[in-house]
Parts: structure tokens; C-alpha cells; sequence
């Protein structure tokens, strides 16, 4: 018994109430508390409102306390919030020391931090990594970048294996690499093949039955699993995504991923960029030829010169061969598709085992509940799904809540809970024929993801922090 209660203080083992990352414990966006709220609004069941500064980062919840990053010109910043009153307990900045690209909906401090209960591990893609303890004190730093990501960076660390794990998947670069916990020393990197516009989704975690832990990678080319420890590429999948916004969801022996199937994602053809940069008629992109001022320049820039470096033979131009190399259109991509796990080696053609492409949004990730699977999109729309089969369940438009969606489904106490970009919250009754049991709005647009813990719902705004919750916590917590 004393070497458990040792092994227990020194791991800061995460209780099951604990939002520990992006979309709570493994991204699954599910939570075994009892007595939420059934309807969130502005005024109702609101039991604190914090000030914030602007950020998209996603908060988490540990042992009675919420953090969430932000920014304020140069600064980057850590606050840590009193879960119960919502008092500001601390906030920690640094300054950044470069700019990176981004966009409107991502931003500067969009990646969400994570924790193993000890430490917090903070990502700003324009200064780097770091770890605070729960008291704000810096354990360490890595400086990381500059990327070359074409909308900014989103994907969030995750901690897993004793390592806190980061992707970056952009169209100059693309490499997975894990540090140290406790020191933030390098664990182990990997190299990724580079894709078309990179990836966004944030890695889960697979922990197969009498083996070691795996990180499920959903990246630009290829789905890919990792083994956590080591680094090594255990299994690929290609053809599953492309340019994926959407976290991969982790369930029982299968991963479901998430990818809008419009081709607005996908590289053009050759031909058509000989057309428009190809001023010599040579048949062949010189590096040369890219060098624009506008957007569109600077992005088939970073694109070409990637290509030359890793596909091609370095000479500073693309040949048509290069190209289709680097992205073979050979498999399709996108959708919302399953791929079971438990693989090694290609799994492209084994392992590949349904994919529904009709009507799939872009950054929303599927969400898994109670035997059933619910997907949101552009007005509001919620199709569910048969997770064994992907047969359509059912679809219909959520009450009162047109616009974009952002943040992330979460689910927990027989209730689903979907936000709107317009701050519109909806709560449905889980099940395939779900129904409406409230729609509610809130002060400000949505991006980030609530999170639950304790009973209680902690919604970001681009201004404030929500805690909703009935007056107290749910008898038995």
C-alpha cells in the first residue's frame, strides 16, 4: 500500500472527472459525470463568467482547476482559473519570437494545453513548447520553428508514454517527436511524408490489449500508427485523409477519421500550374518562377521547394514525375471513414473498413456515444451513424442553430452538446432518434471546445469563460 500511494503522488494520476486535453480524455469528447445541465445559456444555469484575453486554445480541468492560453500583442499567455468561483488564480506569459501565418479561425494560441496531472504543457507555434507546474512555475522550455504552415498551426500536444508528444504537418515540413515529461529533452522524432496542405488534427492514443501504447496519427498522405515509446511506424494507412482538420477518434479496436470530400483540398493538376507560373516553356516549375508577393505565390513557393527537397532531386525546380510522386491520386481520400486497428505494415487494403463521403464537414470530428455515431456540419445539420456498418441513422437540422461549427461535440449524462461559431448551444437527448432539449446562445463566437468536469460545462469564448452547472455538484461525486 505505501508503494501505491507513492506511485500515486509521484504520477499525478488524472481523475476520471479530469479534462485532461484537446476534447477531454483521448479526444473521445466524452464524460462519465452525472447531473449536467440540460440547457446552457447566457442566463441559465450559468454559475460563473471570467474575462479572457482573445485565443482559440481549448480549456482543460484538473483537480479543481481550468487553464486556457491567449494572447495580447507580443504576449502569449497561461492562466490558470479556480474551477468552483472562476477567480483567476495565476497567468504566466512569455513573449513570442517570431510571427507565423494564420488564420482568422485558428490563430496564434489555438493548439489547447495538455496535462499528466503534474505538469502543463503549453504549445505557442511562435515561441515553442513548454511545461509550468499546477502552480505556474516554468519546469522547461524547447524553443520550436519557424513553420511553414499555410493557415497557422492548431494541432495541440498530447501527453502519452511519459512523453509529451507533438505533430508538425505543414508543406515544408512534417515530423512527429516526443520530449521528455520531465525535463522536456528529446524522447525521439520521426520524419512524415509531406502532403498537399498539411495537417491540423491533433494525434490520439491507442492502447492495444498486452501491448504498449500506440499514437494514432492522422496526418497529410497516409493514417499512421505509432508505437509511443520508441517512435517506431507501425502500421500506414493511405488514401484515408489529406488535409485533416479533425482529430483521429480512438474507439475500442478502430479509429474514425474525418475529412470533407468537396476536392477543394486537393492539389491541382500539373498542367494547370505550368499554365500559370511556367514563363520559360520548359514544361517544368523553376523555384524561381513561384517567387510572388501574394498569398497564393508564397504558399505554391513553400509547396515546390518542399517537393524538391524531399521527392525530388534538390536542383530547385518540379518536374510533372515530382509532382506525382509527392501526391499520388491514385487511392481516394476524405470522408468519414473507420480503419481498424490491431494492424502492421501497409493496412491500406486490409484494414480500410467503411467510408461515407456525402455532406462531411471539414473541422468537426466525428463523436462516438452510447452506440452511436454523430457528425455536425455547416447549418447545424446532425447526421448519426451506425459505427459497426456506417449506415445513416438519421439526419436533421439542429433547432434555432444555423452557421459554421468550430468547436467540437462533447457528450456526457444521456446529452450531446453542439456550439456554433455564433455562440449558439444546442443539447440534444443522446440516441439515433435524439431529440431537441434545448437550445441556448452565449456573448461572443465559438472556436474552442467545451470542456466537462466535475458536473460542470466550461465554454470558451472569443471573450469569456463560461462555467455551467447546476448549484452543485451531482450527489456521488
Amino acid at each position: 500500500m505505501r508503494f501505491v500511494g507513492l506511485f500515486l503522488a509521484i504520477c499525478g494520476l488524472l481523475a476520471a472527472s479530469d479534462w485532461p486535453r484537446f476534447r477531454g480524455p483521448n479526444g473521445t469528447g466524452v464524460s462519465p459525470d452525472k447531473g449536467l445541465p440540460a440547457d446552457l445559456s447566457r442566463d441559465r444555469n450559468v454559475l460563473w463568467k471570467a474575462k479572457t484575453p482573445k485565443g482559440h486554445s481549448s480549456p482543460i480541468v484538473v483537480d479543481g482547476r481550468v487553464w486556457i492560453t491567449g494572447f495580447e500583442g507580443d504576449q502569449r499567455i497561461l492562466l490558470c482559473f479556480d474551477a468552483k468561483t472562476g477567480a483567476l488564480a495565476w497567468r504566466k506569459a512569455v513573449t513570442r519570437t517570431r510571427a507565423e501565418a494564420v488564420n482568422p479561425q485558428n490563430g496564434p494560441t489555438t493548439p489547447t494545453p495538455a496535462t499528466d496531472g503534474n505538469s502543463i504543457f503549453v504549445y505557442y507555434p511562435d515561441f515553442g513548447l513548454l511545461a509550468y507546474d499546477r502552480d505556474g512555475n516554468e519546469r522547461w522550455r524547447v524553443p520550436l520553428g519557424p513553420f511553414g504552415a499555410i493557415q497557422g498551426m492548431a494541432v495541440s500536444p498530447i501527453y502519452a508514454a511519459g512523453n509529451v508528444v507533438l505533430l508538425v504537418d505543414t508543406p515544408e515540413e512534417a515530423w512527429l517527436m516526443a520530449f521528455d515529461a520531465a525535463t522536456g529533452k528529446p524522447s525521439w522524432k520521426v520524419e512524415r511524408p509531406i502532403g498537399w496542405l498539411g495537417s491540423y488534427a491533433t494525434p490520439s492514443v491507442y492502447k492495444p490489449a498486452g501491448g504498449p501504447e500506440e499514437i494514432v496519427v492522422a496526418g497529410a498522405v497516409e493514417l499512421t500508427g505509432y508505437q509511443a515509446r520508441t517512435g517506431e511506424r507501425l502500421w500506414w494507412a493511405r488514401g484515408v485523409t489529406m488535409a485533416p482538420a479533425a482529430l483521429p477518434l480512438v474507439a475500442g479496436d478502430s479509429v474514425y477519421t474525418l475529412e470533407t470530400t468537396t476536392g477543394e483540398d486537393a492539389p491541382p493538376p500539373f498542367s494547370s500550374l505550368l499554365k500559370q507560373y511556367d514563363k520559360n516553356k520548359d514544361g517544368k516549375l523553376q523555384l524561381s518562377e513561384l517567387a510572388g508577393d501574394s498569398l497564393s505565390d508564397k504558399i505554391m513557393y513553400r509547396i515546390a521547394k518542399s517537393i524538391d527537397k524531399n521527392t525530388g532531386n534538390n536542383d530547385g525546380e518540379v518536374t510533372e514525375e515530382e509532382w506525382k510522386k509527392a501526391f499520388d491520386s491514385s487511392e481516394p481520400s476524405g470522408g468519414l471513414v473507420r480503419t481498424r486497428l490491431n494492424g502492421s505494415g501497409d493496412v491500406t487494403r486490409t484494414n480500410v473498413l467503411w467510408r461515407h463521403t456525402k455532406g462531411m464537414p471539414y473541422v468537426q470530428a466525428a463523436l462516438l456515444y452510447q452506440g452511436v455515431l454523430y457528425v455536425v456540419r455547416t447549418g447545424g445539420i446532425v447526421t448519426v451513424f451506425d459505427p459497426e456498418t456506417g449506415k445513416v441513422l438519421r439526419e436533421a437540422r439542429l433547432k434555432d442553430a444555423l452557421g459554421e461549427y468550430y468547436a467540437q461535440p462533447v457528450a456526457g449524462d444521456g446529452k450531446v452538446y453542439f456550439v456554433s461559431e455564433e455562440g449558439k448551444i444546442s443539447v440534444i437527448k443522446a440516441g439515433a432518434d435524439w431529440e431537441m432539449l434545448s437550445s441556448g446562445d452565449v456573448e461572443g463566437s465559438v472556436i474552442a471546445t467545451p470542456a466537462i468536469a466535475d458536473s460542470r460545462i466550461y465554454l470558451r469564448t472569443d471573450e469569456n469563460l463560461y462555467c455551467f452547472g447546476t448549484a452543485a455538484p451531482a450527489a456521488g461525486k
